[in-house]
């Protein structure tokens, strides 16, 4: 399975502020290129985190859009897929009530989800892992997973060197707080500044440069 991270960064490398208000970082021209990439791929993924902070219903809008799916031998709706440790998510999320597709909560042993076991599919793990989630997702018949975050969830992506293409979306403007989330946290990285990763191309979206890059 093929595994795209898609990440919108200010300048700085921040994917948000630390306001409760959502900053908005993608120009319009690269919004319509991220939902083009959601509908070639069978499923999203986003944290828990995400879905408390930002709320979004991550569903195929555009009826033009859900007819391609369903010629190219995908589901209308895009599969959904979070995961949490805690159990903590809600069932008014937009994740749980938007959209007629397969949602499936990846948690760990034990976690108690009853207050949403009617509105997904529960998937219990011994530990939550990005090769768990592949595996799984993989055993399914998955083919391409698109993951958009958040900052936890990329960095445990690319620290268990699970990811096979990122496309990367700069605003060009400034955040400069260092209490807002970065792209990723501290970790240990395989592409590293002795193994790099191959830019595949780039592009101009509106005011926003989106790269490429695969391993």
């Amino acid at each position: 399975m093929e595994v795209i991270i898609s990440v919108a960064t200010s300048l700085d490398g921040y994917i948000d502020d630390s306001t409760t208000q959502r900053l908005k970082l993608s120009s319009p021209e690269d919004w319509d290129d991220v939902l083009k990439l959601r509908c070639e791929c069978d499923a999203i993924l986003v944290g828990a985190g995400t879905l408390r902070i930002d709320n979004p219903s991550l569903v195929v809008k555009s009826d033009e859009e859900r007819l391609k799916r369903v010629k190219n031998g995908l589901d209308s709706d895009i599969i959904k897929v979070s995961l949490t440790a805690s159990g903590c998510v809600s069932r008014e999320m937009r994740f749980f009530t938007e959209g007629n597709g397969t949602k499936i909560l990846f948690v760990t042993d034990g976690v108690d989800t009853s207050s949403v076991d009617d509105l997904c599919e529960v998937v219990s793990l011994k530990s939550i892992t990005a090769e768990n989630i592949v595996n799984e997702l993989s055993n399914r018949g998955f083919k391409r997973l698109l993951v958009e975050g958040g900052s936890n969830i990329l960095t445990m992506f690319f620290n268990e060197n699970m990811v096979d293409k990122l496309r990367l979306a700069i605003a060009p403007f400034f955040v400069g707080d260092s209490k807002a989330p970065r792209f990723v946290q501290d970790a240990i990285f395989f592409a590293n500044k002795d193994n790099r990763m191959k830019l595949i191309n780039v592009r101009q979206l509106g005011d926003m440069a989106v790269m490429e890059y695969g391993r």
